[in-house]
């Protein structure tokens, strides 16, 4: 984990909204936060800052979150990083999705701070 055990979560949302809604929430319950508006972006933060999570949105400009995960799990240092796939839509098959848990839009804050905190402690 990050410095001083504060968890670095990377939200990848195009919606400046539904983004800044959940930063303001991940920032109250202690998280640091790094914010992408599109596919490019996080991939881009995700191998430079290498977060200990990363919320990705299913639909996103540029790259999308299939994109996005794909490019991470088929690189070395972002592979095993935890993804929560933030998602209105249909899913598709759980192999297009290596390693990605769902969580519908809309969803509570705080089942959203609680699915992040069950990633952190899961073993890697």
């Amino acid at each position: 984990m990050s410095e001083l055990g504060t968890a670095k979560v990377l939200v990848a949302e195009d919606d400046a909204s539904v983004r800044l809604t959940i930063e303001f929430v991940l920032e109250d319950e202690g998280f640091q936060v790094l914010l992408a508006e599109d596919g490019e972006q996080a991939l881009k933060l995700a191998r430079a800052e290498r977060p200990d999570v990363i919320l990705l949105d299913q639909i996103m400009p540029k790259l999308d979150g299939k994109q996005v995960l794909t490019a991470l799990r088929g690189d070395a240092a972002t592979r095993d990083i935890p993804v929560l796939v933030l998602t209105g839509m249909s899913r598709g098959a759980p192999e297009e999705w290596p390693g990605a848990e769902f969580v519908g839009k809309p969803f509570s804050p705080d089942d959203l701070v609680h699915l992040i905190r069950k990633r952190l402690s899961a073993p890697a």
